[in-house]
């Protein structure tokens, strides 16, 4: 039988747990694409998931292999240039799955490839802690897959089967719509307070003040979502607030770690996004102003 020739485009924080379970999965071809000077680096140093080396290909073009599936889980900033890349491995049958923050990607995805199916997930767990090429995660999480744009039930089932056949703990919501913003409800408080306040779990679940901050945050998400009819938007502030404070104090998210690193945050996906979409709804997203400027200068 072919094996399914399955390509990751940015192997990191989240897409080393895809790649790696799926290095190492009977009947997958697995690839990592990159370009340029990262891909030198692959192919010299490699990449660790809990200090595990990856077995698998390093490749700039798909040759005549196109792929089965491309998974992309890039940071937003080299989202536009991972589509293109994508582009080199994609054929008529490829199915593009992003994986990234936010709630915009398939959109994104689909304009990019009209002709292709588009799935859409993100990973709900705790962080992965990164430091170079190497992964550390301790195991907790699953991918949520779906389409909100493609509409391609077959498309999502397969992608699902591919990453339960890894092992990837992995699920479909029935709304995916609403799973986006429940999932972006969450990003737009934690992320963004934890960075704001250079903080991790605990440095919130320990103020109160923090904690209010938060869901001052998250409140103007949802004031949108209601606004944009996403079904249970009211709900998801208090939905986020459980996650936060159930969550292991010394977890760090991911922005966070990137203030730490002195590498550029997403707050263009997360403020960005929420106040662009505040000012075309006429719901005021005040505080969320206030991160955009702190993190953007915008």
């Amino acid at each position: 039988m072919k094996p399914m020739e399955t390509v990751v485009i940015g192997a990191g924080a989240i897409g080393m747990l895809c790649a790696a379970p799926l290095a190492e999965t009977e009947g997958v071809a697995l690839r990592v694409a990159a370009s340029g000077e990262r891909l030198n680096r692959l192919r010299e140093h490699g990449l660790f998931l809990n200090g595990r080396p990856l077995q698998a290909e390093f490749a700039s073009e798909g040759g005549d292999r196109t792929a089965d599936f491309i998974l992309i889980a890039t940071k937003a900033a080299g989202y536009a240039d991972a589509l293109e890349l994508a582009a080199k491995f994609t054929g008529p049958q490829t199915v593009i799955v992003p994986l990234l923050n936010g709630i915009s990607a398939e959109e994104m995805a689909k304009r990019r490839f009209p002709e292709n199916n588009v799935v859409c997930g993100f990973f709900l767990g705790h962080a992965s802690v990164r430091n170079g090429n190497r992964i550390e995660h301790d195991g907790v999480g699953t991918f949520y897959l779906g389409s909100t744009v493609s509409e391609a039930p077959e498309a999502v089932r397969r992608t699902a089967e591919l990453f339960r056949s890894a092992g990837i703990s992995c699920g479909i919501p029935e709304d995916m719509r609403a799973a986006l913003w429940k999932k972006f409800v969450l990003n737009i408080g934690v992320n963004q307070a934890t960075a704001h306040f250079r903080a991790d779990y605990g440095g919130l679940q320990r103020d109160p003040a923090r904690l209010e901050f938060t869901m001052r945050l998250m409140r103007e998400a949802s004031a949108v979502a209601e606004k944009l009819g996403i079904a249970g938007a009211a709900d998801m502030p208090e939905a986020a607030m459980h996650t936060i404070l159930t969550m292991p104090g010394n977890v760090k998210t991911s922005m966070f770690q990137d203030v730490e690193a002195g590498r550029a945050t997403e707050v263009a996906l997360f403020a960005g996004t929420l106040c662009r979409l505040g000012r075309e709804t006429g719901v005021p997203t005040p505080l969320n102003d206030e991160i955009l400027r702190e993190f953007s200068g915008k």
